[in-house]
């Protein structure tokens, strides 16, 4: 185990390393850096921002935090069943704090957090971070012919 290892890991509920916090509580999420991060990306963009927040309560959100300006930077949800399956969603870090390790910070906090540690099967999609996710294992999905997908309209938030 490396000495970074021995100083970082699940503690009291928060996941720290250096100047940086991982917690799953989910009064401390920013609903405003999430919403205007998500609507810049790819994949939520056209979601509405009450349907961004329906789908972080109705998930479970990691937030990323700089502790010395109390600053969410980072953000993770998850579709589980806690047992067999993780759908890891949503992912990002704030553009001023990339390039400093949170993203990889971020995904070993939730790759080690103790309730999902008997979890087999975790998957992701991405259009362009395939090699990120590689270093904590991640790999192509394996024959097509496995996967199928139902695509539904997009219905108005209610």
């Amino acid at each position: 185990m490396s000495d970074v290892a021995s100083e970082t890991g699940w503690k009291g509920g928060l996941y720290r390393q250096g100047d940086f916090e991982v917690s799953t509580d989910r009064q401390r999420l920013a609903r405003a850096v999430i919403i205007n991060t998500l609507s810049e990306t790819y994949w939520a963009g056209d979601v509405s921002p009450e349907r961004i927040m329906e789908s972080v309560a109705n998930g479970f959100p990691f937030g990323l935090y700089h502790v010395p300006s109390g600053r969410q930077v980072g953000f993770a949800r998850l579709v589980t069943d806690m047992t067999r399956f993780a759908w890891v969603s949503d992912v990002f870090i704030v553009e001023s704090f990339k390039g400093r390790g949170c993203g990889t910070l971020l995904m070993r906090a939730i790759l080690d957090y103790p309730p999902f540690e008997n979890v087999y099967n975790w998957t992701l999609a991405t259009k362009d971070a395939h090699a990120f996710y590689e270093q904590f294992g991640f790999q192509l999905a394996e024959g097509k012919d496995a996967t199928m997908q139902l695509k539904r309209p997009k219905r108005p938030a209610v």
